[in-house]
């Protein structure tokens, strides 16, 4: 007998090897083998009869069963192909840890028959977490929880007392729940990315929590948003599936608003007061406007927090006399200040212009990209109010001082006032996602002061369209807007992406590597290839160039032919080759 088993390797085939007598194995079970020169853990993805008198053996099983089901083995081999990984690379990324000794004896996984595919559900609005905890804690059948990291999964597994299957549980622990949830003993697992292929006996919920979360797409194979294997499975299953977020990302609102997909609206939530602040003049010096310290002091002063979010600071070129934003004439996203070229770069066409010295807008003369990071928000605020806690670390400060992850471990309306130090480090950040990104960060600001609290919006574009969504609490009015600039400039959801980017040693290596896989790709009818671009800066140690490639539905397919060479070898002259398809940062 001979048995086909994938790796953990760049490579699009799998490898043959003799069953030796006596060893019972499955297609979907962990086995190692030896592969140049030493044991690695593998996948059987199929058995076969067959000469096998020159076949190097199987070593040994990891399980006493297969810990995969044939469907999720297929599963598997779908993101591959979508993500470009390869199919070792994606199952195993998509399982517990295995075991350091001998075989474990479990139970295998349930194969499920497909079902009748069902709607999906995307539920918004106030009190969608307590609706979902009440559900899964009432209904009778299996559950599969996907957080979007593994603070998020604690919280979840305790409040449901579900078993975890994040990195955050040690590792005999999440190989028990995998098995358990496969005989139905843990009714419902939690977990991240890592969990998607958890087997569940039928009927079986699977639910995506904060589907917008950029963070259900970590690095690593297979590069998928945890949104799009879990769509896929429940498509494949017939499971249920619901996914919750207080902002959707725009491809899920866009699916919903195209009949693909059921939206479940919990009525309006206790909303606080909008303020915009003008900061024209003023964040050169100091990171407060008079209304954020206002709101400082009267919060404080009645025994409320406050917290000041920091965004990363801006790249583009911004005049602050008139607000305007230096933008490329060809795709409409903001030009890449370079000070030590002086110069305005596009990232997707590569357009150079030089550092213009005064805005064609209003004549005037302040350009500067500009930002305040947390330390210096912190050491300002100190200095402004000596006898308040203020802290980037200590949760139980007056004034907290950090990311927009902060607002993920507050409850609604646990603070008085929420202050954006500059909203317009999103606006303006060369990205056509920087609208989305704005609208999140404020949608969960206003979540987390509730009713008599304020949020304070600093910010040189007080009139966009995600402030005013915010302000009138009216999701659709942000997404009618955003989904018709993305349909004008043919931005996903009506397109897809990919960054291929290559790293070498030298610069003549990078730009070789990335201009091979140009010219292949400009040959493929229905692709825009915009022209390779330098990543970071000129004094890094290793060279790096990257592409972006805009195309149908089909793009995985479309460009996987003429990619697969370099990734296969993924160092070819020294040089390096990444993709990454549909990035969300």
């Amino acid at each position: 007998m001979i048995c086909d088993v994938v790796f953990d390797l760049p490579l699009h085939q799998s490898f043959a090897y003799a069953v030796p007598a006596g060893m019972e194995l499955h297609p979907g079970q962990r086995v190692s083998a030896p592969l140049r020169g030493r044991p690695r853990i593998g996948i059987v993805i199929a058995l076969r009869h067959g000469d096998e008198a020159r076949l190097k053996s199987i070593e040994r099983p990891v399980e006493s069963v297969a810990i995969l089901s044939n469907t999720a083995i297929e599963l598997g081999h779908w993101a591959a192909d979508e993500s470009l990984s390869s199919w070792g690379s994606t199952l195993l990324a998509l399982l517990p840890p295995p075991a350091r000794g001998g075989g474990e004896v479990v139970a295998p996984p349930p194969e499920r028959s497909p079902g009748s595919a069902l709607p999906q559900e995307l539920w918004v609005g106030a009190g969608r977490e307590a609706r979902l905890a009440e559900e899964l804690r009432s209904e009778a059948g299996s559950a599969l929880v996907i957080a979007p990291d593994k603070e998020c999964a604690a919280r979840w597994a305790g409040a449901l007392d579900a078993a975890r299957l994040d990195s955050g549980a040690p590792d005999a622990a999440r190989r028990a729940a995998w098995f358990a949830a496969a005989r139905g003993r843990a009714r419902i697992s939690v977990g991240t990315r890592s969990a998607v292929l958890t087997p569940l006996p039928p009927p079986a919920t699977l639910v995506l929590l904060d589907e917008h979360d950029p963070a259900h797409k970590p690095p690593g194979a297979p590069r998928m948003h945890s949104r799009d294997l879990l769509m896929r499975r429940a498509a494949t299953e017939g499971s249920r599936l619901l996914m919750l977020s207080a902002t959707p990302s725009v491809e899920s609102w866009w699916r919903a608003d195209s009949g693909h997909a059921i939206q479940s609206f919990a009525g309006p939530e206790p909303w606080p007061e909008i303020i915009t602040a003008d900061t024209r003049g003023i964040l050169r010096n100091h990171p407060l406007t008079l209304p954020l310290t206002r709101a400082i002091e009267d919060m404080t002063r009645s025994g409320r927090r406050a917290a000041l979010i920091v965004t990363r600071r801006s790249a583009a070129l911004i005049c602050t006399e008139c607000g305007a934003l230096f933008r490329c004439p060809e795709c409409a996203v903001p030009l890449y200040v370079s000070r030590p070229q002086k110069s305005l770069t596009c990232r997707l066409c590569v357009r150079v212009e030089p550092l213009p010295e005064h805005c064609p807008t209003c004549g005037g003369h302040r350009l500067f990209p500009f930002g305040w990071d947390a330390e210096r928000v912190e050491a300002s605020v100190k200095k402004r109010f000596p006898k308040l806690t203020v802290s980037r670390a200590d949760p139980r400060a007056q004034v907290l001082i950090g990311t927009p992850t902060i607002l993920r471990d507050l409850g609604h309306g646990t603070l008085g006032a929420v202050g954006v130090v500059t909203l317009d480090n999103l606006l303006t950040v060369p990205d056509f996602r920087g609208g989305e990104r704005a609208f999140e960060l404020l949608w969960a600001a206003a979540e987390t002061v509730g009713r008599g609290g304020r949020v304070i919006i600093q910010t040189l574009h007080p009139e966009h369209y995600a402030i005013q969504a915010v302000r009138d609490q009216d999701l659709g009015t942000f997404y009618k807007q955003e989904i018709k600039l993305r349909a004008e400039l043919w931005y996903p959801p009506f397109s897809r992406l990919c960054v291929i980017s290559c790293k070498s040693r030298s610069q003549s290596e990078a730009e070789a590597l990335i201009s091979d896989c140009a010219q292949g790709l400009r040959g493929i009818t229905g692709l825009t290839v915009y022209p390779p671009a330098p990543i970071g800066t000129g004094g890094a140690r290793s060279a790096r160039r990257q592409l972006v490639i805009k195309g149908p539905p089909e793009l995985p397919r479309l460009i996987a032919p003429v990619l697969r060479q370099y990734l296969e070898r993924r160092r070819r002259g020294g040089g390096v080759v990444e993709v990454e398809m549909d990035p969300v940062s």
